[in-house]
């Protein structure tokens, strides 16, 4: 009786204890981003963790730091190598100081259509890419982002004839692909973060900008300039980037449920906002108030920035290989 009465009594202490056991802690990815809260990069961002919680159970949960509370894009993807933060969504040629042949993305007229850039992408060229992100940082590129054709948008009327572009002070990314395309058309490249080139075309820092008009739109440039002229001169392609470590931390189901996550919050952003959006910018521009106008002579603009695909690929061992993948894709 005694032998009974102190299992008894044994069962009852180890129900209890386990009853009061917290339950198993949830995974949290912190995901910074540059964009204000509502705007294109931050429903893509609340997307990914949607999917992300539906995908894992609630076992992992996405926190979104928008707005650019940890920093602007490219200190964003730096803090991402670093470890700072787990997750980002940036424009893909701010990995280029980790692996140059990405500046391939970024090479004016070298997409032809966005069924081009969307074929790359999601085919060789793409792949090419991821791996060799993954090889030489510590980035893993779970989604692709589709932004649109980058035009020229100006504070007042459109330039519309290269010849007009010298002297001519614009806004930069702050790479060196941005910076020559711009010395190349005659102008002065002035490198400003994304999240300053409000202010600084309101003040007349800078004359202008080249963004893809739906960006333009989702940031309010067209409170502070008055044209666009469709050169088309770029594709804007971004990434949904998590740190390879972190993604390394978890379990292979998480890690395989983050990377359908990335891919289909891709999709999601590509199909229901960035390409239906694109051409209605352009209506919605001329609605605001902007001209919305052609180059005079596309042929001149296009023949101009041929010599910075030679310059980068010599200063990009491993370009040529990629561009080649990218010129052959359908």
């Amino acid at each position: 009786m005694m032998r009974r009465s102190s299992l008894l009594a044994v069962s009852v202490i180890l129900g209890t204890a386990l009853a009061v056991l917290p339950a198993a802690a949830k995974e949290t990815i912190r995901m910074g981003h540059h964009h204000a809260v509502g705007g294109m990069i931050d429903q893509t961002a609340n997307k990914f963790a949607e999917l992300v919680a539906e995908k894992t159970g609630g076992e992992v949960e996405v926190q979104i730091i928008p707005g650019a509370q940890l920093g602007q894009e490219r200190e964003l993807f730096d803090l991402l190598n670093n470890g700072g933060v787990d997750a980002t969504i940036t424009s893909l040629g701010h990995m280029d100081s980790y692996y140059g042949p990405i500046t391939v993305t970024s090479y004016p007229f070298a997409f032809r259509s966005w069924e081009h850039a969307r074929n790359a992408l999601r085919g060789e060229f793409g792949e090419r890419i991821r791996q060799g992100v993954m090889e030489n940082s510590n980035a893993q590129i779970v989604g692709w982002l589709e932004v649109g054709f980058r035009d020229l948008i100006f504070r007042g009327e459109p330039i519309t004839r290269l010849e007009d572009m010298q002297g001519v002070n614009m806004r930069s990314a702050e790479s060196h692909t941005w910076i020559r395309m711009y010395e190349l058309m005659g102008a002065k490249p002035t490198p400003i973060t994304w999240g300053e080139i409000y202010l600084s075309l309101q003040t007349g820092v800078v004359e202008g900008l080249d963004s893809p008009a739906f960006a333009a739109l989702d940031m309010k440039f067209n409170e502070v300039t008055e044209s666009l002229v469709k050169t088309n001169q770029m594709f804007a392609a971004m990434g949904i980037v998590m740190n390879k470590n972190t993604m390394a931390g978890l379990s292979e189901a998480h890690q395989t449920a983050i990377a359908e996550a990335g891919d289909e919050a891709g999709i999601w952003v590509n199909t229901t906002i960035l390409e239906p959006n694109a051409a209605a910018a352009y209506d919605k521009m001329e609605e605001l108030g902007m001209a919305v106008v052609d180059p005079e002579d596309p042929a001149e603009w296009q023949a101009a920035m041929k010599p910075l695909w030679s310059e980068l690929s010599e200063m990009h061992p491993g370009s040529d290989a990629l561009l080649e993948i990218l010129l052959a894709t359908e």
